[in-house]
């Protein structure tokens, strides 16, 4: 069976930019500057050097890419207006977009396609590699058709892969002359913005380019002025004294501000949980390496107090997939609800146990560790807290440094089987080497199957997952988008459930 493209975007055929269409909220102003600040920062702008998602959304505008997601997470065409799988699996072949061209002139084709995965499978410092690893080879059919070569069994995740800073194009022209596109893209992309000005870790400067671009919702405003601002509340100060015209948050005190600003009609509020889960990974290291120690943890979570720490802006969530996603079992029940006197017997059974939370330091984790330090004690869990930089306790996890970690950072990516290779079987290894969980991930990621017959195989995995306990899902918090009354296209801005934004679309009004 052929694994395609649902639809093609509607409109996305051509014509002049929509800088001069209108909206139902008045009439764009093309002349605008929209400014954006975000709690991540972008510490390069070449998207295959992007070691963290926090920088995707400064390169969207000026990057274009192969597939693109809507706000709900579902794949969409962009470059490539649709792709299939071979019948036996051997090759995914995309349909390319024609009349597209890079800033500094190159067309976009099928070669450009081959050139950008060549340089993000060898160029020395690409953090893309992994992601292209089951691309054995890519044949160039025609100008408008590319196809990938696959190895046996592998890539069906490679449609969503492409929504992500792996599917952005570089022109041909500067691959060829081994641009650094880390502090200068120059006219490398074909977006409807340039970059004017960069300074890492603090602003990026967009100017809209030269001609129309192919996608006629993009390029509203002249251009985009993105600030790094972590501090939250410094974010929506910008917001009502006007520095700023869009911006997020996620902390409670800033999300009921905000209402309480919205309902005044002083700001627009947009809210949507995030798809990130925060819950706490656990390693099977020391007293965590016994099965029973793991469920006590488990159960003597509860997701209800760690809501309330959010003023109930983190709906509780005890699987791993959104409602709604095809890759969701709405059937699930979570084998380890929230039971301190079951955790008690589990940690005698074990004959006690220590375990040491680690956290980032001063983020919206911490308040959360110290619930489940205390909750954990309860139980009688030696619990110990272990704060460090936020910079440090993901990596390091992932590393192996730590025994367990709470942390907002699981994500379920648009395709399970990338969801898998990252955190149920690759560096997180949720699965504790189970190999009937690796089994059914060789057998649901084949892409001569169908969303349909996946599915069945996803919602084992996950059920065995979670049975390992080596993570504990507690729930999903909820990200606000904040706007000037004059900021439109932000209601289904795609990425914002992530935690970061996609702000092709979004224009001003006069």
């Amino acid at each position: 069976m052929l694994a395609t493209a649902a639809a093609v975007l509607a409109g996305c055929g051509g014509g002049a930019s929509s800088s001069t269409t209108s909206d139902a909220s008045g009439d764009l102003d093309p002349t605008a500057i929209l400014r954006v600040t975000a709690s991540a920062p972008t510490r390069n702008l070449d998207p295959y050097m992007q070691t963290s998602y926090g920088g995707w959304g400064y390169l969207t505008p000026v990057f274009d890419r192969l597939t693109v997601v809507d706000e709900n997470g579902d794949l969409q065409p962009a470059l490539a207006e649709s792709w299939e799988f071979a019948p036996d699996g051997s090759y995914l072949e995309l349909k390319l977009r024609q009349g597209v061209a890079f800033h500094d002139g190159a067309p976009f084709d099928a070669a450009a396609v081959a050139a950008n995965i060549e340089r993000g499978k060898t160029m020395e410092g690409s953090t893309v590699v992994a992601a292209l690893k089951n691309i054995t080879s890519v044949d160039v059919v025609d100008d408008s058709t590319v196809r990938l070569q696959l190895a046996p069994g592998t890539g069906v995740e490679l449609p969503g892969v492409f929504s992500s800073n792996v599917g952005m194009m570089v022109s041909p022209k500067a691959i060829e002359a081994k641009a650094d596109l880390r502090n200068n893209p120059g006219q490398s992309g074909s977006g409807a913005y340039v970059v004017t000005a960069y300074v890492p870790e603090e602003s990026v400067t967009l100017a809209r380019a030269d001609g129309t671009n192919w996608d006629p919702e993009a390029g509203k405003v002249a251009g985009m002025e993105f600030k790094w601002i972590s501090d939250a509340s410094t974010r929506l100060n910008g917001l009502k004294t006007g520095a700023t015209d869009l911006s997020w948050v996620s902390s409670a005190n800033e999300i009921v501000e905000a209402n309480s600003l919205s309902k005044s009609g002083t700001l627009d509020v947009t809210e949507v949980p995030f798809r990130n889960v925060l819950g706490v990974f656990m390693r099977a290291q020391g007293d965590l390496a016994k099965p029973e120690v793991r469920q006590a943890v488990a159960s003597a979570i509860d997701p209800a107090a760690i809501s309330a720490l959010f003023s109930d802006t983190c709906t509780p969530n005890r699987q791993l997939y959104p409602a709604g996603s095809w890759a969701a079992d709405p059937s699930y029940q979570y084998p380890y609800q929230f039971d301190l006197e079951k955790a008690k017997s589990l940690v005698q059974a074990a004959g006690g146990a220590k375990v040491t939370l680690t956290f980032a330091a001063g983020t919206n984790t911490e308040k959360p560790a110290n619930v489940i330090q205390s909750t954990l004690s309860q139980a009688g869990i030696d619990a110990e807290l272990n704060p460090v930089p936020n910079t440090q306790n993901e990596p390091r996890y992932i590393a192996g440094d730590f025994q367990s970690m709470v942390s907002n950072s699981f994500s379920p990516k648009v395709d399970p089987a990338e969801t898998v290779n990252t955190f149920v079987t690759g560096p997180y290894d949720l699965a504790n080497g189970n190999p009937q969980i690796a089994e059914l991930a060789a057998k649901a990621a084949n892409p001569t199957l169908s969303q349909d017959e996946r599915a069945p195989m996803y919602h084992e995995i996950w059920d065995l997952t979670l049975k390992e306990a080596m993570f504990v899902p507690i729930c999903n918090q909820t990200n606000a988008t904040i706007s000037t009354a004059k900021v439109v296209g932000t209601e289904n801005m795609p990425w914002v459930n992530l935690g970061i934004f996609d702000v092709r679309h979004v224009g001003i009004t006069k």
